[in-house]
C-alpha cells in the first residue's frame, strides 16, 4: 500500500494537469487565441437534412480561410436572408442545388456563386434572386430528394444542379461522415437504378456534442485533422490496388463502376428533368473540372469522363448541360490564377465568379 499510494498520487497529478490543460485550450486557447472555426449545427426539417435556422459565424481553415457564413429561417447558407415562397411580381428565380461547393462555407455568404450570380443577372436588366439548397457532401442521389422535397416548393423559373465528380458512386455507396445516412441513396443492380432509398432521420447524439466543442472545432475543422489517419496508421488496412487521384476522387475506382454510375446519371437526369417540367421550371445540370489538371498544364484528366457521362445523359433527356472544364482552361490559359485554395481544393471567390459568369451566361442564352 506504501508503495502504490505515490504512484496513485502522480497519476492524480498527471489527470489533473491533463484535465487543467484540456479545459485552457478549450475555453481560453481556442476561443480567444487561435480561434476555433464555428460550425453550423443541424436539423431535419421535411425529410431533409439542413442546418438548424438563425445561425451565424466564421468558417476557418488554417490560417487561409475565414468565411463569414449566415443560417435563414429555412436552414441554409445564404447572402440575402430567408427565403420566401411567395413570387415578388416581376423578379426572377433561380434555386442553385449541390453539395459544399454551393453551400458555399468557405467564401464569405455574400461571395457565393449564388449571390454573385444573382447581382450578375438582376445587372443585365432582369431583376433575380437565387436561393441556394446546399450541404456539405450530398451526393447525386440527395439532389434529386432536396428538389422534389424543398426546392419545387419554391417555384423557381430555373433549378441549377451542380455536380461534383465524388457525386456519383456515393448516390450509391455508403461514406463515413456526420449525417451522410440522412441523404436518399439509389440501389443499383445489373446497371439500373432499382429503388430510391430514403434517408434516415437525423438526430443529435453525444459526438455531436463532442464536434461542437472549440477543441474538436479547431482540431477537426480548422486544423483539419483526420481521426482516420490515426487509425490507418496503427491499424493499417489491408494493401489494395492503387488507384489515380484526379480532381480529388480515385478515378480507378470509380470508372471501375461505370455501368452503375452511368445508371445513376441517367436515373437522376430522368428525375430531375421530370421535377423541374411538372412545375415548368428550366433545368441546367453544371459540372466541375479537374481544375489542378488544367493548372498542371494536362490537356486532360480521366475524371473528365464522367463529365462526358452527365453530358451524355442530359442530351439524351433534352436538359441543358454545362461543361466548367473549358470554362476554367479558357481562364487559365489568359490570366494563370488558381481557382481553388492552397489547403482545400473548394473554388475561392476567383472560382466563385468564374461559375457565376458561366450560369449567368447560359441562362441567357437560353431567354
Amino acid at each position: 500500500m506504501r508503495k502504490l499510494k505515490p504512484v496513485t498520487i502522480n497519476f492524480a497529478v498527471l489527470l489533473g494537469s491533463i484535465v487543467i490543460f484540456l479545459a485552457f485550450c478549450e475555453f481560453i486557447v481556442f476561443r480567444f487565441i487561435w480561434l476555433a472555426s464555428d460550425i453550423p449545427r443541424l436539423d431535419f426539417v421535411s425529410d431533409v437534412v439542413r442546418f438548424a435556422p438563425h445561425q451565424s459565424g466564421v468558417r476557418r481553415l488554417r490560417d487561409e480561410v475565414a468565411a463569414p457564413f449566415a443560417i435563414n429561417a429555412q436552414g441554409w447558407n445564404s447572402g440575402i436572408g430567408d427565403y420566401s415562397r411567395e413570387r415578388r411580381p416581376g423578379v426572377a428565380r433561380v434555386a442553385m442545388v449541390g453539395d459544399s461547393f454551393v453551400e458555399g462555407l468557405h467564401v464569405a455568404n455574400t461571395a457565393s456563386l449564388a449571390e454573385v450570380l444573382g447581382r450578375t443577372i438582376t445587372a443585365d436588366r432582369r431583376p433575380t434572386e437565387v436561393h441556394r439548397f446546399a450541404i456539405s457532401g450530398a451526393p447525386l442521389s440527395q439532389y434529386v430528394h432536396m428538389v422534389e422535397r424543398e426546392v419545387l416548393g419554391y417555384r423557381p423559373d430555373w433549378i441549377v444542379v451542380v455536380v461534383i465528380h465524388n457525386d456519383f458512386d456515393e448516390s450509391f455507396r455508403f461514406v463515413q461522415g456526420r449525417y451522410t445516412s440522412s441523404f436518399m441513396k439509389f440501389k443499383v443492380a445489373d446497371g439500373k437504378v432499382v429503388t430510391e432509398i430514403p434517408p434516415t432521420p437525423w438526430r443529435p447524439d453525444a459526438l455531436e456534442f463532442l464536434r461542437q466543442t472549440a477543441t474538436a472545432r479547431f482540431l477537426l475543422y480548422r486544423w483539419q485533422v483526420r481521426p482516420q489517419a490515426l487509425v490507418d496508421f496503427f491499424l493499417p488496412a489491408p494493401a489494395q490496388a492503387a488507384s489515380r487521384i484526379a480532381a480529388w476522387v480515385e478515378i480507378d475506382r470509380i470508372l471501375a463502376l461505370r455501368r452503375e454510375v452511368e445508371a445513376v446519371a441517367d436515373h437522376s437526369v430522368t428525375r430531375l428533368a421530370a421535377l423541374s417540367r411538372g412545375i415548368g421550371a428550366r433545368l441546367l445540370l453544371v459540372m466541375d473540372s479537374d481544375r489542378p489538371a488544367i493548372e498542371s498544364g494536362n490537356a486532360d484528366s480521366p475524371a473528365h469522363e464522367l463529365n462526358r457521362i452527365l453530358a451524355a445523359a442530359a442530351a439524351r433527356h433534352g436538359v441543358e448541360f454545362l461543361d466548367l472544364h473549358p470554362v476554367f482552361a479558357a481562364h487559365w490559359a489568359m490570366h494563370r490564377r488558381r481557382f481553388e485554395f492552397n489547403v482545400d481544393g473548394h473554388w475561392n471567390e476567383l472560382g466563385h465568379s468564374i461559375v457565376a459568369a458561366a450560369i449567368a451566361e447560359r441562362i441567357r442564352e437560353a431567354r
